[in-house]
């Protein structure tokens, strides 16, 4: 072989590495100008202009997690872990805040919703999964930027009153977050699922079986907790059996006292137990905590309603 062509071959093939080490270069810092595009300033004010700040909240177990008040649910779900767990699992400074009955997490890298629902999530080609024991799908679709994932917790059918599912969703930078995903939801539903009782059977009226739960302040506790909560304190006062309900309701006698989080605005000109609230002789309506739309109402006949309020919210309100 001629010297020449020698020299050529050999030229061609030094081009040729300098070439594929230039685009590798080239290639490790678009990636490099990636993943540091993809981190973000966290934001100034908090919570965002949709958003609720966390307070104080108790922790539901067995399946009564699946039947929070829209109000609490969001609460729950963002308070399952502390505040150091979420930094440890998220890996950074993490900020916390209620959003549409959810619970909504950033850091620098990650976004993240988790929230419950009345029925299955959506997805799009899901892998079955398993988080925390209980059925899962996970819904990974390339590039690795957003990962949706959809737990059964409680196999029961879903209503306004019981969301069975847990919606997690994940989106921001980094290796692996469809495992992220899966841990995050797998720590959360550990946490809100710990020993503890089943949902009640609910009958066609809307009933539900009569428990006797420790005393306990009613806000924030699952829908059949306050029911029962109800019937215990009006029974105390009244005497006679309870009916309690799925809702939060127990009727007494013809008294019925009645839990909502999904009323319009009061006019709370008086004040019973301390606590703001509106009586008239055919109802008394209390204003259950300052920052939430809480509320107990009494009706029925036989008995002044304001005495009866007087009476009961004491144990209701502290437990």
């Amino acid at each position: 072989m001629k010297t020449s062509t020698v020299l050529g071959i050999v030229l061609a093939v030094l081009f040729s590495f300098a070439g594929a080490a230039t685009a590798a270069g080239y290639l490790w810092a678009r990636a490099d100008d990636d993943r540091h595009a993809m981190t973000r300033a966290l934001p100034a004010t908090w919570p965002s202009k949709d958003g609720t700040a966390l307070r104080p909240v108790p922790m539901p177990a067995g399946e009564l997690i699946a039947a929070l008040p829209p109000d609490t649910a969001g609460q729950v779900l963002c308070q399952s872990l502390s505040q150091e767990r979420w930094e440890a699992l998220l890996g950074g400074k993490a900020l916390r805040e209620v959003r549409d009955a959810g619970c909504h997490v950033v850091t620098s890298t990650t976004d993240l919703t988790l929230k419950l629902a009345d029925a299955p999530a959506n997805l799009q080609a899901p892998r079955e999964t398993e988080v925390a024991g209980r059925p899962a799908r996970l819904e990974f679709l390339p590039p690795n930027v957003n990962n949706r994932l959809d737990v059964r917790l409680v196999d029961k059918p879903g209503s306004a009153l019981v969301k069975p599912f847990l919606h997690a969703e994940l989106s921001g930078s980094g290796p692996a977050l469809d495992r992220l995903t899966e841990s995050v939801a797998a720590e959360v539903v550990a946490a809100t699922t710990k020993a503890g009782p089943p949902l009640p059977a609910t009958g066609k009226d809307g009933s539900i079986p009569l428990e006797h739960p420790a005393p306990a302040a009613i806000a924030d506790l699952p829908w059949p907790v306050i029911s029962w909560q109800l019937c215990a304190a009006l029974t105390r006062e009244l005497g006679g059996p309870g009916r309690p309900y799925a809702d939060g309701r127990c009727t007494v006698r013809g008294i019925q006292a009645a839990y909502t989080d999904a009323v319009s605005p009061r006019a709370f000109s008086d004040r019973l137990a301390g606590r703001p609230a509106l009586v008239t002789d055919n109802v008394v309506a209390v204003k259950l905590t300052d920052d939430t739309a809480q509320e107990l109402t009494f009706t029925g006949g036989g008995r002044s309603l304001k005495a009866l309020a007087e009476a009961l919210l004491p144990h209701l309100l502290a437990g």
